[in-house]
């Protein structure tokens, strides 16, 4: 754990996994106004009708942000996005995409949150495939990101970790499904998200200790 193992954190921290399984950009911009459930996102892909599950009652958003367990989180990591590609309102859209997400860093960051914004893990083995397409889509979607976040410049928006790049092509860091981490893929994403994780919890309790002085 960075807490324990690392010499520069002084204080405890407590990091919470809020992703939710099948969701979209767009399910996660602030001013969204439902949040379809995995299943109803699944059937879009599938061709059903968009109507044919019904939306939770809350916004993502919403209900992450303004929960008492979340709302007072101090770094937020965002990957989000490799959805987009088969459950979005706008599937090739790879610039909309970048508009979700940057709308995601900025209205954290107003909030006084530091953001570590993640690129999409790409699916390597399509690549060379029929569906080769939506490989480069995803990967025309990192560059986007990754554009968008040195432009704004800004020093509470940040690269996590670049999981789109090259260094992780490597068949072994996936599941047989050639999208998801393995146990090898997730231990290599974490070693990448350190550096700039710890970099950020470092400017957060040297601001706390300057407020107490």
């Amino acid at each position: 754990a960075i807490p324990s193992n690392e010499p520069t954190i002084r204080q405890s921290w407590t990091m919470l996994n809020c992703g939710v399984f099948g969701t979209t950009s767009e399910d996660w911009h602030p001013e969204c106004k439902e949040s379809p459930s995995a299943l109803r996102m699944y059937g879009r892909g599938l061709g059903m009708l968009h109507s044919v599950v019904a939306a939770r009652p809350e916004p993502l958003w919403k209900r992450v942000f303004t929960d008492p367990r979340y709302k007072d989180a101090e770094i937020v990591i965002v990957c989000v996005g490799l959805n987009d590609s088969k459950f979005s309102s706008k599937p090739k859209d790879t610039k909309y995409t970048q508009e979700n997400v940057m709308a995601i860093c900025k209205e954290l960051a107003a909030q006084g949150k530091e953001v570590l914004v993640c690129t999409l893990p790409l699916r390597w083995r399509l690549h060379l495939e029929k569906k080769a397409d939506l490989f480069e889509k995803d990967k025309e979607r990192n560059e986007l990101l990754k554009s968008a976040v040195y432009k704004l410049d800004s020093k509470m928006v940040h690269i996590g970790a670049d999981i789109g790049a090259g260094s992780f092509s490597n068949y072994p860091l996936y599941c047989a499904d050639a999208l998801h981490f393995s146990s090898n893929g997730y231990r290599r994403f974490a070693h990448e998200l350190r550096e700039t994780l710890v970099h950020a919890m470092v400017r957060i309790e040297a601001r706390t200790w300057k407020k107490l002085i």
